[in-house]
């Protein structure tokens, strides 16, 4: 009896100490992470001097310069296999050559020509020249629902369209929406009907940030990754026919999109800009702005795109699991650290989406660095999210480490606005329920209390949030992944993005909930299981054409 008595004794005392021992571990990687190194971390990679951290550009390489020499003064391991703290991802940059790039106005035996750059700009990708006579569809909208018709019976093939960049009163945006698709919809149908070029009249807020000198079409080049890799497809039955057949139902006419200053319309279409400015006053009272043809007058768009090779850089560092067995599995927690630069002629911040995830996996190498799990945790600074997920795809397709050893791949993507006790968990639950199961479990266990929103884990919801970010191309192997996520605002993509608009309170905790589910991922005794989608069995390449990972898109 006695030796049983004394046998529970030191049972429950070794079960405390274990239990007093990484409860004081986790403490200790928690102290780590500092609300005022967040702050003072994300007030200069957020700062609009990185002019938006655009893929490739000077300003992201010293985003990454800054990220992969903290890395190395924390202490951190080189990620990569060649002893580097940098993975060097190949991309194709189109550019727009500028002095090739103009609209010339042709009036009788007049030309007036204007410059890319100054009096207008778009996203141009291929060389071209798109001429017609000049038509004013004022709004451009036609809309059968409201009985709306701006465009009318108006002859519109073959011609330049200019249309106002304006909204009727009470349009609202949902969250999320990319302001710069606001008058997607519109061009599709005049382009529909047959037009050689859409040129939008700038709002006369932008026209009058023209005029005090600001360069509202200041443009940066944008690199892309090839589609390289099948991780890159969502469709694997499309043949060379069906492509063939596709490219024969478009219209045949070339086509091109842009905006234009007050100075450039009123000139194409033979008016002053006070009746310009006109326009746009009716239009915010709801009036309809009449269309016309505009006679005698005819434009000119000539466009000159180069392409060039150019590198961005994953930034990827290591904690060494403390296991010697287990430290050859991996845990990956990662974000982006690049931005959408310029769009609409003004500098994006991108403080919130993803400086936020930048400063949290800093903060969350030092405390994994106090504290280190069995498992090896890969931090990881993705290029090129913003444009196709460059750096994770590349990343996943070219890992260096197995990717069957990857247990759970953690990214963290615009986490610190909105509700301050609340937080989207996207795709936790679709491979994995002790994924799920972790976060849930750590978040009550240690009082983060985040109340949790499964809404974007939907496959067919409209935004098609889960396709998104950088979890995505880890889930197309098969590895269970999270995007924690603070949710869309109407800063989203826009200039309002800046660090006086973060939640630093919110960034704190949401640090704090990844750094505690790599604890708990990291510690347990086998990977987590393949228990939801009975189609993901294990994780390799040949789940890449399984079309449950890439459903309804």
């Amino acid at each position: 009896m006695r030796k049983n008595l004394l046998f529970r004794v030191v049972l429950m005392a070794a079960v405390l100490v274990a239990t007093i021992n990484v409860s004081s571990g986790q403490a200790r990687g928690l102290r780590m992470i500092s609300e005022k190194e967040l702050k003072y971390n994300l007030d200069f990679l957020g700062s609009r001097e990185f002019r938006g951290r655009e893929t490739p550009s000077p300003e992201l390489e010293i985003a990454t310069l800054y990220l992969g020499n903290w890395a190395a003064h924390a202490g951190l391991r080189p990620g990569m296999n060649d002893g580097s703290f940098y993975q060097k991802v190949p991309l194709t940059v189109t550019s727009v050559f500028q002095p090739g790039t103009r609209i010339i106005v042709s009036r009788g035996t007049s030309d007036h020509v204007y410059y890319f750059g100054k009096d207008f700009c778009g996203s141009f990708a291929r060389s071209g020249s798109y001429r017609g006579d000049v038509v004013f569809a004022g709004m451009g909208i036609s809309d059968p629902l409201t009985g709306r018709d701006d465009l009318g019976n108006t002859d519109l093939s073959g011609k330049v369209v200019i249309i106002l960049d304006a909204q009727l009163p009470g349009t609202v945006f949902p969250l999320g929406f990319t302001m710069t698709g606001r008058l997607s919809a519109r061009i599709a149908a005049i382009r529909d009907r047959g037009a050689a070029a859409v040129l939008t009249i700038v709002p006369p807020e932008r026209q009058a940030m023209k005029e005090e000198g600001h360069n509202i079409f200041d443009y940066i080049p944008t690199g892309r990754l090839g589609i390289m890799y099948d991780s890159q497809r969502t469709s694997f039955d499309s043949s060379a026919g069906a492509v063939t057949e596709r490219e024969q139902t478009r219209p045949p006419l070339p086509f091109e999109r842009a905006e234009i200053s007050h100075e450039l319309a009123a000139d194409m279409l033979g008016i002053t800009k006070a009746e310009i400015a006109g326009f746009f006053e009716k239009a915010a009272q709801g009036q309809q702005v009449s269309a016309f043809e505009v006679t005698g007058s005819s434009a000119r768009l000539d466009v000159e795109v180069e392409y060039y090779p150019a590198v961005s850089r994953n930034v990827v560092a290591m904690v060494e699991g403390s296991d010697p067995l287990l430290r050859n599995e991996y845990i990956v927690i990662c974000g982006h650290h690049d931005g959408r630069g310029i769009d609409d002629g003004g500098i994006i911040p991108g403080a919130d989406d993803n400086g936020s995830a930048c400063v949290a996996l800093m903060e969350i190498g030092k405390a994994l660095l106090a504290e280190r799990p069995k498992r090896s945790v890969i931090l990881a600074w993705f290029t090129g999210e913003e444009q196709m997920m460059n750096g994770s795809q590349y990343f996943v397709n070219n890992c260096p480490v197995p990717r069957e050893k990857i247990t759970a791949c953690l990214n963290i993507d615009m986490i610190s606005r909105n509700h301050p006790d609340s937080l989207y968990l996207v795709g936790s639950d679709l491979l994995s329920s002790e994924l799920d199961g972790a976060i849930v479990k750590v978040n009550s266990r240690y009082g983060i209390n985040f109340a949790f929103d499964y809404l974007y884990s939907n496959l067919t919801h409209p935004q098609q949030v889960y396709f998104r970010s950088d979890h995505y191309p880890f889930v197309r192997f098969g590895i269970p992944s999270v995007w924690f996520f603070s949710g869309f605002t109407y800063d989203y993509h826009t200039v309002m993005d800046a660090p006086e608009r973060v939640d630093y309170g919110k960034l704190y905790k949401t640090t704090k909930l990844v750094y505690l589910t790599a604890l708990e991922i990291g510690n347990r005794k086998e990977l987590l299981k393949l228990d939801v989608n009975p189609a993901v069995t294990s994780r390799g390449g040949h789940n890449l054409k399984e079309p449950s990972l890439f459903g309804g898109r």
